[in-house]
């Protein structure tokens, strides 16, 4: 009995190790872009592979000036013949939701950003803004997407005007 149990455990072991190496989420480019170059510069908006299957984002800006107001639109598009809509079409309040979080799909995303960003703290924002070493992981996702290319663009607004956007394009592929 011992041994079919060992080989129970052993089973269990391989099946869940297969699945986890089964799920490609990966970031595969990244690009960012001010549109006032008066209020927000871009240090730095990069990839860097760590392995096959892990890259991570690395993004550096200065506001010049405070922010006081500060809203997100975030839309995630399908790759399909060139990038198509996908499922979310979201704008929120920033400042509002770091103070108390109200959307589901922000939510989501905010918890895959948090730990690698100093941009988890309410309005104002001044100085220096950093996302280092962002990675994606499957796990963080409450439900299984199609496997495909996908693209998050994400466009950042001071006092209702766009100031700058950053799109982030990844790949979730399930081989089940």
């Amino acid at each position: 009995m011992y041994a079919d149990g060992l080989h129970c455990g052993l089973y269990a072991y391989l099946y869940y190790t297969d699945l986890q190496e089964a799920v490609v989420f990966k970031m595969t480019n990244a690009v960012c872009e001010s549109y006032n170059k008066s209020w927000i510069v871009i240090n730095k908006c990069r990839l860097r592979a760590i392995n096959r299957h892990k890259t991570t984002y690395n993004f550096n800006a200065t506001f010049l000036h405070p922010v006081r107001t500060m809203s997100l639109r975030m839309e995630v598009f399908q790759k399909a013949n060139g990038y198509k809509p996908w499922l979310f079409n979201v704008t929120i309040d920033l400042c509002r939701f770091l103070r108390k979080p109200f959307n589901p799909f922000a939510i989501m995303v905010f918890k895959v950003f948090v730990e690698f960003t100093n941009l988890n703290h309410t309005c104002p924002y001044m100085g220096t803004q950093i996302v280092d070493g962002l990675y994606l992981r499957h796990k963080l996702l409450p439900h299984s997407m199609p496997t495909g290319d996908y693209l998050m663009a994400m466009t950042w607004s001071f006092d209702r005007k766009p100031q700058f956007i950053t799109s982030i394009y990844f790949v979730f592929k399930e081989d089940l």
